[in-house]
């Protein structure tokens, strides 16, 4: 595998694969993940020619491509380095009838990188590992006498009859997956993902926060759900990996994303990207466009676009924002999350996004207050958000708003207008918040069977019923101890 840790230095401008840079004398480009990996070959590679099929194996791992892509590909590219070499060259030559040449003096350059101190990761595929037998004990196995045949057949008999019986109960008792199911690729579920989240990124909530964001809008476009149960995680086929590291120069913080598919054991994204709020939206952009082509996804880059557009044009505002969600996710302190929430509407008050989290966090905080105060808080917050949130679910409708103005209905007693602006929203944007004001709206008009259908698909991204927990008082009291119990103990089942 090349070295990842060097840049490429073609006449007044550095190529640093594993930031996806391309440092011009007057500039600095980042590209995308496909273009990383092209420009790497052909610089790994100058004064070759190389056939589309050449390209097709080596840039593109050998992924069925039309002619029209690679075509795409060399253009971009070339246009690129036309337009911010010294030179005016595209370096790209080509050879007609044969393929593609990169016509171009290249050096190569070790960066000096500085490992993190505190940086720990999960090892990337989790295995048993199987305990070998000490040397001093075999040997003295060997050396022991050894027992009359008679006696050994009728033990060997005796061993062989009890590890049938204790296989045959295992079999019956254990449906999960064994050790044996890990050797064939079947096993594999596609729609699962685990993700590792290193220390360092936890510890800085703006970052903790922009990664819950980053996987949320990953599922927009695909079918893949994070798991945590240990039983799920094995049968995950994809593996999400995200630390801290310094950059290059060791003067900057970066974010390091790794995408692993388990079934190839192929590491197929490996990129740092800025941790700068002020390029944030490019940043978030590159990630998510960079993730998704390495899962062989497909997404247009205005969509993408059209989705983070809701986050505000301010970045300290977009900063705030994150910190408050990191904090809410780590469940370290819901009070310093709604201070950061309640900032980034003094920094972007008309942004509908920042108003829906806000008037979410304080009439969630308010559930947590006590009883005799709960109606009076939420009528002041009702009276104060109600005519930006019903604006902006007319003017600039999102997931959040429509989940705020949803809150805002079952507040008011409205359970069936709750449920029609949650139904508006586009499918692939539920979040567990969606299902569960869904499952609030449902057991308020008295559909009961719903109501628990929806209210465990909002827990299907955590294993867990702490979202139940903090459901179950919300607008009015829902008994749900059975379903609690039944995810706590899932071998037992409520009636």
């Amino acid at each position: 595998m090349p070295d990842k840790n060097i840049s490429f230095i073609v006449d007044e401008w550095r190529f640093v694969p594993n930031e996806g840079q391309i440092q011009f004398s007057d500039s600095i480009v980042t590209i995308d993940n496909r273009l990383t990996k092209l420009l790497e070959f052909l610089c790994q590679n100058p004064g070759l020619t190389h056939t589309r099929d050449e390209l097709i194996d080596h840039v593109w791992g050998g992924t069925v491509l039309t002619d029209q892509a690679v075509t795409q590909a060399m253009f971009e590219l070339r246009k690129l380095l036309k337009q911010h070499s010294l030179k005016g060259s595209s370096y790209i030559v080509t050879v007609t009838k044969r393929g593609y040449r990169f016509d171009g003096e290249v050096s190569f350059e070790k960066l000096d990188i500085q490992k993190p101190d505190n940086t720990t990761i999960p090892p990337p595929n989790e295995s048993v590992l199987k305990q070998e037998q000490p040397i001093d004990k075999i040997e003295q196995e060997r050396s022991s006498p050894k027992q009359p045949r008679i006696a050994l057949t009728i033990l060997s008999i005796l061993v062989i009859i009890l590890t049938g019986l204790l296989l045959f109960q295992y079999q019956t008792d254990q449906p999960s997956i064994t050790k044996d199911d890990n050797k064939h690729l079947s096993h594999y579920e596609f729609r699962y993902a685990v993700l590792n989240v290193s220390e360092d990124v936890k510890a800085r909530p703006e970052l903790y926060g922009m990664v819950i964001k980053l996987v949320e809008h990953i599922g927009f476009y695909s079918n893949v759900r994070i798991v945590k149960s240990e039983r799920h995680k094995q049968l995950a086929a994809l593996e999400f990996n995200i630390l801290t590291t310094p950059s290059r120069d060791g003067k900057k913080l970066r974010l390091l994303v790794q995408y692993r598919n388990r079934v190839s054991d192929q590491l197929h994204l490996n990129r740092r990207y800025s941790t700068n709020f002020s390029r944030f939206n490019e940043t978030f952009t590159s990630i998510i466009d960079d993730l998704l082509r390495a899962m062989y996804i497909g997404v247009s880059e205005e969509e993408i676009q059209r989705d983070i557009g809701v986050f505000p044009e301010n970045n300290e505002a977009t900063k705030s924002l994150m910190a408050g969600t990191g904090m809410t996710y780590t469940g370290s302190d819901f009070e310093g999350a709604l201070e950061h929430f309640r900032h980034a509407k003094t920094l972007a008050p008309n942004n509908a996004y920042t108003i829906a989290v806000n008037y979410i966090g304080e009439v969630l905080n308010a559930f947590t207050k006590d009883e005799s105060k709960q109606g009076q808080i939420i009528q002041s917050l009702n009276q104060e958000f109600s005519s930006s949130l019903e604006k902006s679910l007319d003017e600039k409708r999102s997931a959040k708003v429509c989940e705020a103005n949803a809150i805002l209905a079952l507040a008011n007693g409205d359970a069936e207008i709750a449920s029609k602006v949650l139904l508006s929203i586009p499918y692939n944007q539920y979040t567990p918040l969606t299902y569960l004001l869904m499952a609030k709206a449902e057991e308020a008009q008295g559909h009961i069977d719903a109501a628990k259908e929806l209210y465990l698909q909002g827990t299907q991204n955590t294993s867990s019923p702490t979202a139940l927990e903090l459901a179950s008082p919300l607008f009015f009291d829902s008994n749900l101890d059975s379903l609690i119990n039944e995810l706590k103990n899932p071998t037992k089942k409520s009636y």
